[in-house]
C-alpha cells in the first residue's frame, strides 16, 4: 500500500465518530464506599445529625439513619436534596455553626460523584444508538485542524447534510453513509493526502500538492529567517 493510499484510508476513518466515547467506564462504587465511610459518614454524624436525626427529622430529611453506603443507595433522592440545600445556602441554617469550605467542597463532591455512579448503574437500555458521522462542517473543520492547511476543503463536492425532525444537521439519524457518499470521502481524502510531504521520520502538511510548490514553500521560509 503507497503511504498516501494508508493516509487517505486514514482520514476515511475519520468521519465517523470523531472524539467520541463508545463506552463509558462503570462507576466505582468501592471508591464511593471507602470515601463514605472514612470521611463523609463521620462529617454527616458531627455537622448534620443534630437537626437531621431520626427524631428531629427537620424539614423532613433524616441523614442519620444513612450508616453505610448501602443504604445510601436505598435513597439516594435524598442526596439530591443535599446538594439542594447546600447550594441554596440553606443547610446548614444560618442560626447553626456553618460548615467550613473544605467541609462544604468534600460533602458536595462526594454526594455529585455518587448521584452520577447511581444514575450511570441504574441507566437502562436507552435503544438503538446511531454510530453517527461527522457532519460537512465537523469533517471540514477536523481535517483543517489535523493539517493545519486553513485551505483545505474536502466536503465541497458532499451532498448537504439534511436536518432531522429536530431541526439540527448534526443528529445521527439526519447523518446517513450511502455507498456514494463513502466514495466522496475516499476521493476527499485521497486529495487530502496529495498535500502530504513525506518525511525522514513521518510527514506533515503543506498547501501545495506538487514537489515544486514543496520546494518554494521550503525556501521561501529558509528566506524568511
Amino acid at each position: 500500500m503507497k503511504w498516501s493510499t494508508a493516509i487517505a484510508a486514514i482520514l476515511v476513518l475519520m468521519t465517523c465518530c470523531a472524539g467520541e466515547s463508545l463506552f463509558a467506564a462503570p462507576p466505582d462504587f468501592n471508591a464511593l464506599r471507602s470515601e463514605y465511610s472514612r470521611s463523609i459518614l463521620a462529617l454527616v454524624r458531627r455537622r448534620c445529625v443534630t437537626c437531621h436525626s431520626a427524631k428531629k427529622k427537620k424539614g423532613e430529611l433524616d441523614l442519620e439513619r444513612f450508616a453505610s453506603l448501602a443504604s445510601v443507595r436505598r435513597d439516594p433522592k435524598v442526596w439530591i436534596k443535599v446538594i439542594e440545600q447546600l447550594d441554596n445556602g440553606e443547610m446548614p441554617p444560618k442560626d447553626a455553626p456553618q460548615l467550613t469550605r473544605s467541609e462544604k467542597t468534600l460533602l458536595r463532591g462526594w454526594s455529585r460523584r455518587y448521584l452520577d455512579a447511581e444514575a450511570l448503574a441504574r441507566a437502562g437500555d436507552p435503544g438503538r444508538v446511531v454510530l453517527r458521522r461527522l457532519s460537512n462542517v465537523e469533517y471540514t473543520r477536523t481535517v483543517r485542524a489535523v493539517t493545519a492547511v486553513k485551505g483545505l476543503d474536502p466536503a465541497r463536492e458532499f451532498p448537504v447534510d439534511g436536518a432531522a425532525g429536530e431541526g439540527f444537521t448534526n443528529t445521527g439519524e439526519s447523518l446517513v453513509m450511502s455507498p456514494a457518499l463513502l466514495n466522496k470521502y475516499l476521493d476527499a481524502a485521497k486529495g487530502i493526502a496529495a498535500h502530504a510531504v513525506l518525511l525522514p521520520d513521518g510527514f506533515r502538511f503543506d498547501p501545495g500538492t506538487t514537489r515544486r510548490d514543496w520546494s518554494d514553500a521550503l525556501m521561501a521560509r529558509i528566506k524568511a529567517r
